[in-house]
């Protein structure tokens, strides 16, 4: 049997095909995206088309490259690996004993990062912001606007007069215990999205970092997103850029505890089932025969 090859780039796959190699192409995010569209050059096209396999990381992205012909490409989804990011295992205590302000109220937010290409922030974190304040007026005091990012969106915050909020630093680790502790207190959790590919087709790290800490999902519709998300099951979905929508959703999510319990539910058994490390590597030895 030849030997299989994994490999991140096109040049080294093509290496690995002309010596005779089985060759797997992990495509993690398209490398070849930038902020027009995709981009394939001759290496790419040649190269993806006579691989062995095509791993893509989405659904979206699978389907795309199914589209423009390479019919080899198998959806191997990120997923999270439970033993190493567990919301769940983290008390919602560690967090409360740091911002004990916080205990007892709602708590609607952001944890992740900011992304900024050629000055322009791609992630979509301000509509979060914007869609909070359309809503400060109508809710109790009791909810308030929670974002865990870069300090760049302090002086969002204070540009649109949010005055139910509090910023919470950056961990130096994703799976700091902090972080945990607050993903799972979150009751609500906005998962952003733009038109920005290598965002717009992703099934992004944030995505199921959500899913597994329980509470309710608002997410912007994508095709990366709908890969995975479905309206009302697994999360709260609204059209990309539809702030209106999204202040909305954390209206009624605010108001509805056994609604954001049911979606949190479900997203965390998906996580289980389908997303963990464990169900992943069981397709992914299959896809190799193994």
């Amino acid at each position: 049997m030849k030997k299989i090859v994994i490999t991140l780039n096109t040049v080294g796959s093509l290496a690995a095909i002309r010596a005779g190699k089985r060759v797997v192409v992990d495509l993690m995010d398209l490398w070849s995206c930038d902020p027009e569209g995709l981009r394939l050059n001759a290496l790419d096209y040649y190269v993806l088309r006579r691989a062995w396999q095509v791993w893509a990381w989405s659904k979206a992205i699978t389907a795309l490259l199914r589209r423009i012909g390479v019919t080899n490409v198998r959806y191997v989804p990120f997923g999270i690996d439970l033993d190493q990011f567990d919301p769940m295992k983290v008390p919602v205590s560690l967090f409360f004993e740091r911002y004990r302000d916080l205990e007892g109220r709602i708590l609607t937010g952001y944890s992740g990062g900011m992304w900024f290409v050629n000055g322009r922030e791609v992630i979509g974190v301000e509509k979060v912001i914007r869609a909070f304040k359309l809503v400060e007026n109508e809710i109790k005091d009791d909810a308030i606007l929670v974002l865990q990012t870069s300090k760049s969106v302090i002086p969002i915050i204070k540009k649109y007069g949010v005055r139910n909020y509090a910023y919470i630093n950056q961990t130096k680790l994703s799976n700091d215990p902090l972080r945990l502790s607050l993903l799972h207190a979150l009751d609500i959790k906005v998962l952003t999205a733009t038109k920005y590919l290598p965002v717009y087709l992703a099934e992004r790290t944030t995505m199921f970092q959500y899913m597994a800490s329980g509470g309710a999902i608002i997410a912007e519709k994508t095709p990366g997103t709908l890969g995975v998300l479905r309206h009302m099951y697994n999360a709260y979905m609204v059209n990309l850029d539809d702030v209106n929508a999204m202040a909305q959703a954390m209206l009624e999510l605010i108001n509805d505890k056994k609604l954001r319990t049911n979606l949190g539910n479900n997203a965390r058994r998906d996580v289980e089932t389908r997303y963990s490390i464990n169900a992943i590597s069981r397709d992914i030895r299959s896809y190799l025969n193994l």
